[in-house]
């Protein structure tokens, strides 16, 4: 009796016990999951378990309803001059994006809003949230609007009205900005999906104006399967591509070879409930630690800029410090230290095979290639790469055609120092790696020690302020700069005067003996250096994270006997001054004229185009923003296909006018 009370007592005890244990432990959850779950929850961010392999995630959806444009004016954006040189303003898209079914926000209607920029610059998109669309809460992810002054391009409050916004937050989303696919894998949020369309309106002067809109239309698409609720994952396919008989032979074969190795990229496009579509890169988990530690020091470093800006033109100092360096976006790109395998390899590897001007930030997917083609070399971060078996095998020749064939002249300035090496001494360094991706696909990664043939070539800027005037140049978006005048570091800072001439006020940065007067297109640089005076910027490079847009369908098919007097009657036409058309025809003509062709094509991409493409911040913005870039190909007989007129834009110089011309380096 003693025994089994007592053992009675004890288990009173520890019934008390296991009670008080399970209570105090369901606290200390509850005050866990509250603190760091409540943001997760609310943002989506990941709490992945593996269901049969594939990641998954449980939630609910956030939102109710479809996206769909307002017709309607929402008047979010400040009204300036700029808006109104087509005649039409505000060059702004809004979209409503479902309704909040709960969390505090329950009832509130989420708003996109797009909005032309109002300089160079790709369309600027904002997130809002509202319940009778007369005040709205503003999304921001990073504390732009704390972080930089008013009068900076990448606070919102230099285009958002700021008398309708009554607080800002960062917004709930059902597209959380990392998505944990493995522990080699991972998704990193870009940005929301957009494209440049026709508006169907025409500008006062006759010409077609295009509008960004957000794309919904992914049926061209892979669908990839990943159990994430809420969210449809697509793949990046490339369009079918169009090889016309007439190409040069070696133009000809480059794009055959690429339209058959190359299915698409690792690019990924996540939809939610609603068709809201957002862009993901294929990365690694470090690479995402890395490039958000990078982002912390760019904002403070950016801030830190901006003082010292002030202090400059103030003369409270005479050397103005480097404009902050924006990271690349992550990807799976890695050192050749990083490889453990055998035989001689590159010091850096990224994306296989890039293509002239445009550079994509995702791998090539690479399709054509069996299993039985490649051989393991070895492991990077514990993924398994592969080399192709064959070293005459067609993709490396074409890896090498991108990489080497190039006159030694272009070579040797884009590649300086770096020796030309042979087919066979190229492919004994192993240029291509190839590895398999979260959905079992190859993907192809390339050395990335030489510059790229070709690119975005003699790209100038011409500065026309009403009275002299301190102008500080930037890409907005990563590029890969291989040549400019005077040098670009990470910005150019100069007074420009209203004749065009401009004095680099960071004169330090230039070496005026490292020009070549023999240098085709650099005839002036060494002395324009000299004197300080440059009659414009001159640049050539890539652009990181986009792929070089080609439209076959539209331009004009001209003589080889014509191309000189059309070009100019055309530059007349835009509204080229005496000295803009002499720069351009100098340069181009002989250089188009090099290939020997009987035909070309010529087609130009304008400023709607450049914004997207190859975005720019110029500070202080231009009253007018004109952008011109030359594509053309030669052809060896003319085309049979039909090829559209352009409707090119016409200048207006009013105010503070940029003039930008460049074209495709082949």
């Amino acid at each position: 009796m003693y025994t089994i009370y007592t053992m009675k007592i004890w288990k009173k005890k520890f019934d008390g016990i296991s009670i008080t244990l399970i209570v105090v432990c369901i606290v200390i959850i509850g005050i866990f999951l509250y603190k760091f779950g409540k943001d997760a929850l609310q943002n989506a961010s990941q709490f992945f378990v593996q269901k049969n392999g594939v990641p998954f995630m449980t939630q609910e959806p956030l939102f109710s309803g479809k996206l769909t444009r307002v017709s309607e004016d929402l008047f979010l954006f400040k009204r300036t001059e700029f808006d109104q040189q087509d005649g039409f303003a505000p060059a702004s898209v809004y979209y409503s994006a479902g309704v909040f079914v709960k969390g505090p926000y329950k009832g509130f209607e989420r708003i996109i809003a797009l909005r032309e920029s109002l300089g160079p610059g790709g369309p600027l998109v904002y997130i809002f949230s509202t319940k009778d669309r007369k005040t709205y809460i503003l999304h921001e992810e990073d504390d732009a609007s704390v972080i930089y002054p008013e009068t900076d391009y990448r606070n919102p409050f230099q285009t958002v009205d700021k008398t309708k916004i009554i607080k800002i937050v960062k917004l709930p989303s059902d597209h959380p900005q990392t998505i944990s696919l493995s522990k080699d894998f991972s998704l990193y949020k870009n940005g929301i999906v957009t494209q440049n369309v026709k508006s169907g309106k025409t500008s006062k002067e006759g010409y077609e104006i295009y509008e960004n809109i957000v794309r919904s239309d992914f049926s061209s698409y892979e669908t990839l399967p990943l159990s994430v609720p809420d969210l449809t994952f697509y793949g990046v396919v490339n369009d079918p591509v169009l090889i016309p008989d007439e190409w040069e032979e070696d133009a000809k074969v480059q794009a055959q070879l690429r339209a058959k190795f190359i299915k698409g990229t690792t690019g990924v496009i996540a939809v939610d409930s609603s068709g809201v579509p957002y862009s993901y890169t294929l990365t690694r988990p470090s690479e995402i630690t890395q490039y958000e530690k990078q982002m912390q020091t760019y904002r403070a470093a950016s801030v830190a800029y901006e003082k010292e800006r002030v202090r400059f033109e103030n003369k409270e100092i005479k050397v103005l410090p480097d404009y902050p360096q924006l990271p690349s976006l992550p990807n799976v790109r890695f050192f050749g230290k990083q490889i453990k395998g055998p035989g001689d390899i590159f010091d850096t590897y990224d994306i296989a095979v890039p293509y002239i001007c445009g550079v994509e930030v995702d791998m090539p997917v690479i399709q054509n290639i069996s299993d039985d083609e490649l051989l393991s070399f070895g492991t990077v971060g514990g993924i398994e790469l592969f080399i192709l078996k064959d070293a005459q095998h067609p993709f490396n020749k074409l890896a090498y055609r991108n990489k080497m064939l190039m006159i030694p002249e272009e070579f040797d300035v884009i590649n300086k120092g770096k020796e030309k090496l042979s087919y066979d001494a190229y492919v004994a360094k192993h240029p291509l790696f190839f590895m398999k991706d979260f959905w079992g696909r190859w993907m192809a990664v390339g050395e990335y020690d030489y510059k790229m043939i070709g690119g975005c070539g003699k790209p100038v800027l011409y500065l026309y302020p009403e009275h002299p005037t301190d102008v500080s140049i930037s890409f907005s978006k990563p590029m890969e700069i291989t040549y400019s005048i005077p040098t670009y570091k990470t910005d150019w800072y100069v007074k420009a005067y209203p004749d065009g001439t401009l004095q680099d006020l960071q004169r330090t940065r230039t070496d005026c003996t490292s020009f070549d007067e023999n240098k085709h297109g650099s005839e002036y640089a060494k002395g324009a250096c000299e004197r300080n005076q440059y009659p414009y910027l001159y640049w050539a490079g890539n652009r990181i994270g986009m792929e070089y847009p080609f439209n076959p369908h539209i331009g004009w098919v001209v003589l080889a006997s014509d191309l000189g007097n059309f070009l100019a009657s055309t530059l007349d036409s835009i509204g080229f001054t005496f000295r803009e058309k002499e720069d351009f025809l100098t340069y181009w003509v002989p250089a188009m004229l090099e290939k020997q062709a009987p035909w070309y094509h010529v087609r130009f991409l304008q400023t709607s185009d450049m914004n997207q493409f190859i975005p720019m911040d110029i500070r202080p913005i231009p009253d007018r923003y004109y952008r011109i870039f030359l594509d053309w190909k030669a052809l060896s007989s003319k085309p049979t296909y039909a090829v559209a007129p352009q409707q090119l834009d016409t200048i207006i110089r009013k105010g503070f006018t940029v003039v930008e011309w460049g074209g495709l380096r082949q």
